[in-house]
């Protein structure tokens, strides 16, 4: 074997910086992308789907489920704990700008863009979307004749909302629901986003009034009315890949894009019932649909 020799410092310098940058590629290569979805059940679908194209594009990959609010995301993603999350455009830029009243999916997709940390991108947006609802059992929507959210406001102040904890904050969730409705519920009672605390507290009378997802899979067995949001409160949700540049690649954002291109609002819905009705593993139905609708091989 030849040795090395080292005649100089310059070659010295060039030999460590050349391992350098070799280590360097070696580790951006090998780097594990953490996919972050929130504490409830859609969540856990989207995030495992995200993960399995990327998976099957050859990116290693592992998820982190559950994290809790946008609050707790936002963290996770600016320390670099979380590196790709699937958000609702709407939400997300009630989020970062709470006086936004935008409804169009390109107005409010610019406007993001605009308000999103300069370290996080916004990726192709999903034709599938869901949004913040509020449903009643049947015996309270004869009682009080409720269709819409409109009918809701008269009588708000003798029911007691239930919901996740960020709904009494939120610029969509009871501020929104008082600026543009006039409702005012007696209180509100901590619990889950339509599920099983939820579920229990509205079946048992504990809560009147539930929120929901509008494609939670529990809507469509539980005898619940969904009010109509009559004067548009909610803004389009359209779901979207949010991530960090740092982690960013032309294979990622083209793995992501062709998810975004093959979900549906119809799909999503039908995903959510096989987790939530079927109980099947949130990574085993996401992982079959990707199989069966996102073209990806390994590159």
């Amino acid at each position: 074997m030849t040795a090395l020799t080292l005649s100089t410092p310059k070659t010295v310098l060039a030999v460590f910086m050349g391992i350098g940058l070799f280590a360097a590629s070696h580790l951006a290569s090998a780097a594990t992308i953490t996919v972050g979805g929130a504490n409830f059940s859609e969540q856990s679908v989207l995030a495992n789907i995200y993960a399995s194209a990327l998976r099957k594009a050859g990116i290693e990959t592992q998820t982190r489920l559950n994290l809790g609010n946008r609050q707790v995301i936002a963290a996770a993603l600016k320390s670099g704990d979380v590196d790709v999350v699937p958000e609702y455009i709407g939400s997300l830029l009630a989020f970062y700008d709470n006086k936004a009243a935008l409804t169009d999916q390109q107005a409010i997709t610019q406007a993001l863009k605009a308000k999103l940390p300069d370290s996080l991108e916004l990726l192709g947006s999903s034709s599938a979307g869901s949004a913040t609802a509020w449903a009643v059992t049947h015996k309270t929507a004869e009682k009080y004749h409720l269709k819409t959210l409109s009918d809701l406001a008269p009588v708000s102040s003798q029911l007691v909302l239930g919901g996740p904890p960020e709904v009494k904050t939120s610029a969509l969730g009871v501020p929104g629901l008082k600026a543009v409705y006039g409702i005012d519920f007696k209180s509100i009672k901590s619990l889950d986003m339509g599920g099983p605390l939820s579920r229990l507290a509205l079946n048992s009378g504990t809560i009147d009034v539930v929120t929901v997802v509008s494609t939670q899979g529990i809507l469509a067995t539980e005898p619940w009315v969904v009010l109509d949001d009559d004067k548009n409160q909610q803004p389009v949700q359209n779901i979207t890949p949010v991530i960090r540049k740092s982690v960013l690649t032309p294979q990622i954002t083209q793995t992501l894009d062709k998810v975004s291109a093959a979900l549906t609002t119809k799909e999503l819905t039908e995903l959510n019932r096989l987790v939530d009705i079927d109980h099947k593993d949130p990574a085993k139905v996401a992982d079959e649909w990707v199989s069966k609708h996102v073209a990806v091989t390994a590159g």
